[in-house]
């Protein structure tokens, strides 16, 4: 019966042996996530730091902080804008692997892990990079990771690599202008039926136009909308040569008030080809034009007046106002 009692006593203190074996057991087969520390003296340099610039090689060294199984190292570059193929020129420290790049993530697998003790320093240099197309400062986060993948070291950032603009902005505004001139702003003609030289005489007046307006300018002419009129009994006129630029002819003989237009530089209307006259009008007609700028030479545009009168004109003064406009296009 003694005997009997120990067997049973035994089998009851082994069943709790047996379970924490078990638990044991059960912990050490689960993924444990390391005790992450920050890596070490840590550096990152570029062979370029301009702005875009391509096939860029990056380098990093690092000192691991934990002892560890090693899989993945992550090269995390802050901002946005990297690019291109990442290729692995150099690896110390750590066993061969490949390399990937995600965004702005730099991936380097290590095709066997190993285990890497603690206070080792690794050395890895990739190239084939495009850098971001914004200046400014920049950090990589490197992280050590295991198979899992769980961090063993990280997130820790290397100092500083500042990313320099590769070019000078300039930026030149030139003002609109145009530069207008007319050589006559009065003109009085003195005429006598009697004598053929009084009866029909000319004044030119002469225009200029320079301009940088890249399409150039067009160039209006109106005149008072009675044209050349007396304040006199009955308030007289000198009738138009035609009643505008549509309508224009050789010149006919007295009376009759009108002008041609001939230019240099600009394009005169087709409509005083061959010398013909034409009447002002009140609302105004476009005479001359460029369709680009002028360039370092003013256009020149010349217009002839021109007044013929006889006897049937009555003896007074007779006025009219000439007023020309030139538009600029600068489009």
């Amino acid at each position: 019966m003694i005997t009997k009692r120990r067997a049973v006593a035994t089998r009851g203190r082994a069943w709790p042996a047996i379970l924490i074996t078990a638990v044991v057991a059960g912990l050490l087969s689960m993924p444990v996530a390391a005790n992450a520390a920050a890596l070490t003296t840590l550096s990152w340099t570029v062979s370029n730091n301009q702005i875009s610039a391509t096939n860029v090689t990056y380098s990093y060294s690092f000192k691991t902080a934990t002892a560890g199984t090693i899989k993945f190292i992550t090269f995390a570059v802050s901002g946005a804008g990297l690019a291109g193929a990442p290729a692995i020129v150099k690896s110390y420290g750590i066993p061969a692997g490949t390399v990937a790049r995600a965004g702005q993530t730099i991936t380097y697998t290590v095709t066997t892990p190993a285990a890497i003790a603690a206070n080792i320093p690794i050395y890895v240099e990739f190239s084939g990079l495009t850098n971001s197309g914004t200046a400014g400062s920049y950090t990589t986060t490197i992280t050590t990771q295991t198979a899992v993948p769980a961090t063993i070291d990280g997130g820790t950032a290397t100092p500083a690599v500042t990313l320099a603009a590769n070019n000078t902005a300039v930026t030149v505004t030139l003002a609109k202008s145009l530069t207008f001139t007319v050589d006559t702003t009065a003109f009085e003609l003195d005429m006598d039926p009697s004598l053929g030289a009084l009866a029909d005489q000319t004044q030119a007046v002469g225009l200029t136009v320079q301009t940088n307006a890249n399409s150039g300018y067009t160039l209006t002419v109106s005149d008072n909308a009675a044209g050349l009129i007396s304040a006199a009994t009955g308030t007289p006129v000198i009738p138009d040569v035609s009643s505008g630029k549509a309508t224009s002819v050789t010149w006919p003989g007295a009376p009759a008030y009108g002008y041609t237009v001939t230019a240099t530089g600009a394009t005169a209307d087709a409509a005083f080809s061959g010398t013909k006259y034409a009447g002002y009008v009140g609302a105004g007609e476009q005479i001359a034009s460029h369709g680009t700028a002028t360039g370092g030479t003013a256009d020149t545009i010349t217009i002839t007046n021109r007044v013929a009168i006889n006897y049937t004109v009555q003896a007074t003064t007779f006025t009219d106002t000439i007023t020309y406009t030139v538009t600029p296009n600068y489009t």
